[in-house]
């Protein structure tokens, strides 16, 4: 029994030949998201670097919502009518 629960757990175990293959590590980079920049970097390169959306891409939405009327936040929300009570 000790045999077969060692076996379950060697062949279930990760090892080197499940593991990914050790290579160039700038290789497996292919989208290019992650370019270092020399010199000064802004807010907008840490959250590229990073793969979010950037400050000025934000601003950028923002000021697209406001032209549209649309009010940020839950304040464009439509608020839930309270409940009488009867229900409960």
């Amino acid at each position: 029994m000790i045999g077969v629960l060692a076996a379950a757990l060697f062949a279930l175990s990760p090892g080197d030949g499940l593991s990914q293959p050790k290579g160039n590590k700038d290789a497996s980079n292919e989208q290019g998201t992650k370019v270092v920049t020399k010199g000064n970097v802004t807010r907008d390169d840490v959250a590229r670097y990073l793969g979010k959306v950037t400050p000025s891409e934000q601003a950028a939405a923002a000021k697209r919502n406001r032209e549209l009327g649309l009010l940020p936040g839950v304040a464009g929300q439509n608020a839930q009518t309270p409940s009488s009570g009867a229900t409960r």
